[in-house]
């Protein structure tokens, strides 16, 4: 069954071409890369929002680290988003595999022309 994702700016694409966009876009956890649009996944399901790549000005990696536990905050974890930047805000994803969100990135790099990495 299709459920047609749901546009996250404001720039919208026409249900045909969505469709076989989200259909042959090349999946990276929960996101996707198409031709025409950024799959994001929210709410737990997979590639439920879009964005047009028209749309987005930026994209680049961020990287954090939790607080420490174990032995009184001895142990780290590290902690990887995707930022898109589109409509004039910043909106950052997680990734649980930080080797995933390389791909993405090198993907984007390759294949559009939407500049990666921080100014």
């Amino acid at each position: 069954m299709y459920i047609p994702p749901k546009a996250l700016s404001e720039k919208t694409l026409p249900p045909e071409v969505l469709r076989p966009d989200r259909v042959c876009c090349t999946h990276y956890e929960d996101f996707g890369l198409g031709e025409k649009a950024l799959y994001v996944g929210r709410f737990g399901i997979s590639r439920i929002g879009y964005i047009p790549l028209t749309a987005i000005t930026r994209v680049y990696k961020r990287l954090g680290v939790t607080k420490g536990f174990f032995e009184k905050g001895k142990i780290y974890g590290t902690l990887c988003y995707l930022v898109v930047c589109f409509d004039g805000k910043e909106k950052a994803y997680h990734f649980t595999h930080e080797e995933n969100l390389d791909v993405l990135l090198e993907a984007f790099r390759e294949n559009t022309t939407v500049p990666v990495g921080k100014v």
